[in-house]
């Protein structure tokens, strides 16, 4: 029976952002949402048919057991739809393990994270991680996912945000795709239909903005605030994103050795939108390693039909400029002027009046998308100008050189009449 098939006969009818999760089927899933998005009932219907499959063991693990409740519950509430009769079924509350065991053999447990410990000696063919931004590092790498081991396991991380924590290093590096097995998810409060607009209204107005940003919006938030605050990668990120045909395509270029050598791709389309369609970044490789690369790729864009635009770099890349120059790849030294860079940026990423917005990224543009996630602003004295923080913004700071070199050429001439 396919999962969809299984959800209509348990009666239940996931919503838009549930469906996209459900339709991953990679083996490890982190899923990030707002409070009331519906990640608990989400996840018990994503492990049902584990639980159906045959003798599988599985646990919900959290910080306490009253919080693996909830997934234990609608768990039950499904398997009680399909009108199977437990061989076990005990539900400890708030202070003790609950457990099922269905007549083919199959278990599940909660189990609590507060001593990790007690995890030790089991083999899992599943676990859910929940609430796991209030679980200890720990708990996850050492005890929780040695389990999957022998039986090759999956596992689903759920949790709305919690500061800066390992759980917002491990999501960075899953959109980073450095992580090729995992695959993660983020959704606001509002993205559950079943959330009034006034409710979240009257949050937002209650609330400090912070807290809002992630309690409701799903946001990793820190004290020293992220640069493109208003970047969600539910509403700039789409999969197989490409130009329009015949469109001319425009490189952005920022240096780099130790730290990487980052080139942009992208391209306008007929609306003025800016379509970002592909990155390259490599650290410690020469300049004709780079030259090689870009050369390639350009070279196959215009065989399929794409006009060569201007490639803005670096401006104290002199040197890289001129070895770039003499392989026939042209720059032109960017402005690197960085609060008005960042407002050029910011500018593209708001909502326009037909509600879309005026910047998209490839999601094959890994790296970039995690940059957006994780540039923030130094913590500073009061009434100090706000400084980004010099990490995490290599593909941003490539990003920052075109946005500003368009707007001030679009400022005053179609740039699509300009080359």
């Amino acid at each position: 029976m396919l999962l969809h098939e299984l959800f209509r006969v348990v009666g239940y009818v996931p919503h838009a952002g549930q469906r996209e999760f459900h339709e991953c089927d990679s083996r490890f899933k982190l899923l990030i949402a707002g409070a009331r998005f519906g990640k608990s009932l989400a996840t018990a219907h994503e492990i049902l048919a584990d639980i159906l499959s045959g003798k599988t063991r599985g646990w919900f693990v959290a910080p306490t057991f009253a919080l693996a409740l909830p997934e234990f519950r609608y768990l039950c509430d499904a398997v009680r739809e399909l009108g199977v009769r437990p061989i076990s079924l005990k539900e400890a509350g708030r202070f003790g393990a609950s457990a099922i065991k269905l007549p083919w053999g199959a278990q599940a447990l909660t189990v609590s994270a507060h001593r990790p410990e007690s995890m030790l000696g089991e083999e899992l063919d599943w676990a859910v991680l929940c609430e796991a931004a209030h679980v200890g590092r720990a708990a996850f790498e050492r005890y929780l996912r040695p389990r999957l081991a022998t039986r090759e396991g999956r596992m689903v991380a759920t949790s709305t945000p919690r500061g800066l924590n390992w759980l917002f290093v491990l999501y960075g590096r899953v959109i980073a795709r450095v992580l090729e097995d995992w695959r993660a998810f983020r959704f606001a409060t509002w993205h559950n239909p079943g959330i009034s607009s006034d409710e979240i209204e009257s949050a937002r107005k209650a609330l400090p903005a912070d807290v809002f940003d992630e309690q409701y919006g799903g946001e990793f938030t820190g004290r020293s605030g992220r640069v493109y605050a208003e970047f969600s990668a539910h509403t700039h990120v789409r999969e197989g994103l490409q130009p329009p045909a015949g469109e001319v395509f425009f490189k952005a270029v920022d240096f780099g050795y130790t730290n990487p050598f980052v080139c942009l791709w992208a391209a306008l389309d007929h609306d003025g939108r800016l379509i970002l369609f592909d990155e390259y970044r490599q650290s410690a490789a020469t300049t004709s390693t780079h030259i090689a690369e870009i050369r390639r790729r350009d070279d196959a864009l215009t065989q399929r039909g794409y006009l060569r635009g201007p490639c803005w770099a670096d401006p104290a890349g002199r040197l890289e400029r001129e070895e770039l120059q003499q392989a026939g790849i042209p720059t032109i030294a960017a402005d690197n002027a960085v609060h008005a860079g960042i407002n050029a940026v910011r500018e593209r990423l708001v909502l326009r009046n037909d509600n879309t917005p005026g910047l998209m990224v490839a999601a094959a543009c890994h790296q970039l998308v995690r940059e957006f996630e994780s540039y923030r602003y130094e913590e500073g004295e009061v009434g100090r100008e706000a400084v980004p923080l010099k990490q995490d913004d290599h593909g941003l700071d490539a990003l920052r050189y075109l946005c500003l070199a368009l707007k001030r050429r679009v400022d005053w001439r179609d740039v699509r009449q300009t080359w």
